[in-house]
């Protein structure tokens, strides 16, 4: 009996010590696989938009800037503006299967769901910046403010025009580039944006750069 006692011990002890470092990996391998999938599926959208559109360049009806209020307080009511631009732009070429608005954590979002169980969203203010959730469920990672932990940032700029997305314009969607320096070592240390330092949008740009691979010094925690 004791012997038995000190085998489920030991079997407890192991499996306390290897299952967090297994779920970890499964989770960066989920994270790996459906961002390169969301980034082949979103841009090949945009090229099949072109053919029944043209060049990227010349749709001048897709972005949609910041508005304001006589106040200067940032308006968020262009849910549907920015349906009709999914639905002219992107929805034919994707498996849409939902969408909603999200308004109680954090900034405003309009959500799309997608029929992997993946999500992507824009800011209720303006639509250059595309949030995409791996594992799904927008409201929780909304709520828990962890970019490049359970949402990743991109960016799509057709028509250019602001000049701190100049890394973004005309180029398909990319992970954003915000404010970028052009400076490799800032992608992690740049005080905003940075992946270690500041808020985390650049995270995304290090795992393209690294082939859709998390890098060993990844500093968030899936």
């Amino acid at each position: 009996m004791a012997e038995v006692l000190i085998t489920l011990a030991i079997i407890g002890v192991v499996a306390a010590l290897t299952i967090p470092s297994l779920i970890q990996s499964y989770k960066k391998s989920v994270v790996e696989t459906r961002l390169a999938k969301f980034y082949s599926v979103m841009n090949n959208a945009i090229r099949m938009a072109e053919i029944d559109y043209g060049p990227q360049d010349t749709w001048t009806d897709y972005y949609e800037n910041d508005e304001f209020d006589d106040d200067y307080n940032r308006l968020f009511e262009k849910g549907e503006k920015y349906d009709a631009h999914i639905n002219k732009y992107f929805a034919p070429y994707l498996k849409i299967v939902g969408s909603e608005e999200i308004r109680n954590v954090g900034t405003p979002q309009k959500v799309y769901y997608l029929s992997d169980g993946t999500a992507f969203s824009f800011n209720l203010h303006e639509n250059r910046e595309i949030n995409f959730f791996p594992f799904g469920n927008p409201k929780k990672c909304l709520a828990s403010g962890k970019w490049s932990s359970c949402s990743f940032c991109f960016a799509f700029l057709p028509t250019g025009g602001i000049r701190e997305y100049k890394y973004n314009f005309s180029n398909g969607m990319q992970p954003t580039l915000f404010m970028w320096d052009g400076d490799e070592e800032s992608l992690m240390t740049h005080t905003t944006n940075g992946c270690k330092n500041g808020n985390g949008w650049y995270c995304t740009e290090i795992i393209r750069r690294n082939g859709w691979k998390i890098p060993k010094d990844y500093p968030r925690k899936l």
